[in-house]
């Protein structure tokens, strides 16, 4: 798989996970489903957020790893062209 194949797979699962993050907190504010379903709302809404940060979390950990690589591997490269002259 390539680089950049992979890059837009992480950027997709933390849309996702910021999706379902966001579904969770408005079940929460705007709705009583912890009223009316009890602790099966409560335990839908937890497994919401919960799982939006399970997939958004490792991504961007990823992507913040790569994006250090991709700096360091330009300052290097800046570093010996000017070591060259």
């Amino acid at each position: 798989m390539s680089e950049r194949k992979l890059r837009y797979i992480m950027m997709l699962l933390i849309a996702i996970g910021l999706t379902m993050v966001s579904i969770g907190i408005y079940l929460i504010v705007f709705t009583e489903i912890t009223i009316t379903k009890g602790t099966d709302g409560i335990f839908t809404i937890a497994g919401l957020i919960a799982g939006g940060l399970f997939l958004s979390v490792p991504a961007k950990i990823y992507l913040t790893l790569q994006m250090m690589k991709y700096n360091d591997e330009k300052l290097r490269a800046r570093n010996n062209h000017s070591n060259e002259n």
